[in-house]
């Protein structure tokens, strides 16, 4: 064990020891440098191998102003699809073009957020995408103006290119549809409008509600963080207190705890009360009846997000214009399913 332990920590300095050359000697004939005399970086390399060394891209990306090596990946959460499955594609996309993500959850904690935010500039990454938590600080939006920078699925208010699911038009697409089975009495559980897609969301669902010649005021809604617990306990606060009959959902993660409070409600779907998911997580397969949902395209959302930040980061090197600040839209798709059905009498 301590000779595997010696062999997983030896540096530079340690080769430079063992071999009686200047550290400078041994990192010129890592890199290949011709300065150094052939025979000498023969010896060098040899003795590495023998020795186990392994580079340190890290220490290599902080001493080198240009370096494109690591970059951060900064997201509230990490258990759901909207941030799992586009981080693991984003990650492998990067890798690909010989870019390493760090990856960072803020559990959508501004302060957290900012820390990590100042961390990860410390250590010189070559940019970030974000995620913004719900209360964005004054001190993380000019953090993130000082680099490259891609947000995802949230705005922060800075001139950054961003990358979004045209959640709008999903809403009102799931409006019209519940209208058309004959639903006027329509529950909507959602993110709170301080966050960029609630806003967005929720004016799509009004928007869904105008169209289909129903009073926006009277939707029955509760605005809540996105957590399972909080969509259960909403969806459990609305049922109670409203004569909805049909339930649409504005949020991966609540989705399933909405799921659970109809559930456990007793109310039979779609006969009593039909229902509208986002997201597509793995389980929604197992349901009965399979719910309609919002089918998001997370690994094209992680494409755009790779590409966007590839393009900045070469044009912050090369001085040249980078993608233009704004939203880049990936459009979401209504699956009708078994969930939704005519309102009942």
């Amino acid at each position: 064990m301590s000779g595997r332990t010696r062999r997983a920590s030896v540096g530079v300095v340690d080769l430079a020891r063992e071999l009686g050359v200047s550290t400078a000697t041994v990192s010129r004939a890592l890199n290949g440098s011709p300065a150094v005399r052939p025979e000498v970086a023969e010896r060098i390399r040899k003795h590495a191998d023998e020795r186990g060394y392994v580079p340190n891209r890290l220490a290599r990306a902080l001493s080198a102003t240009t370096s494109r090596a690591f970059v951060g990946f900064v997201i509230p959460y990490v258990d759901t699809p909207a941030y799992s499955a586009v981080a693991a594609e984003c990650a492998r996309l990067l890798s690909a073009d010989g870019t390493q993500m760090i990856l960072t959850i803020t559990e959508n904690d501004p302060e957290r957020e900012l820390q990590a935010l100042r961390e990860l500039t410390a250590s010189r990454i070559a940019g970030l995408v974000i995620s913004p938590s719900t209360h964005v600080l004054d001190d993380t939006r000019r953090l993130l103006e000082r680099q490259p920078v891609v947000e995802l699925h949230r705005a922060s208010g800075i001139a950054a290119p961003g990358v979004f699911s045209d959640d709008e038009r999903a809403m009102t697409e799931s409006v019209r549809h519940l209208a058309g089975l004959g639903h006027t009495r329509i529950g909507y559980v959602g993110t709170p409008e301080a966050l960029s897609n609630g806003a967005i969301r929720l004016r799509g669902v009004r928007h869904g509600m105008a169209d289909a010649g129903l009073d926006p005021d009277t939707l029955a809604m509760r605005l809540v963080e996105p957590t399972r617990e909080l969509g259960r306990s909403a969806t459990e606060d609305l049922l109670a207190r409203s004569d909805v009959t049909a339930v649409l959902v504005g949020g991966g993660s609540l989705s399933v705890g909405v799921a659970e409070a109809v559930r456990a409600s007793g109310r039979r779907v779609p006969a009593e009360l039909s229902l509208v998911v986002y997201g597509d997580p793995a389980w929604f397969s197992l349901a009965d009846p399979p719910p309609t949902l919002i089918r998001v395209e997370y690994a094209e959302l992680a494409r755009c997000a790779a590409r966007l930040l590839l393009e900045a980061l070469d044009a912050h090197h090369s001085g040249m214009p980078g993608p233009e600040p704004g939203p880049h839209l990936v459009v979401p798709r209504l699956v009708p399913a078994g969930s939704t059905g005519p309102a009942p009498d």
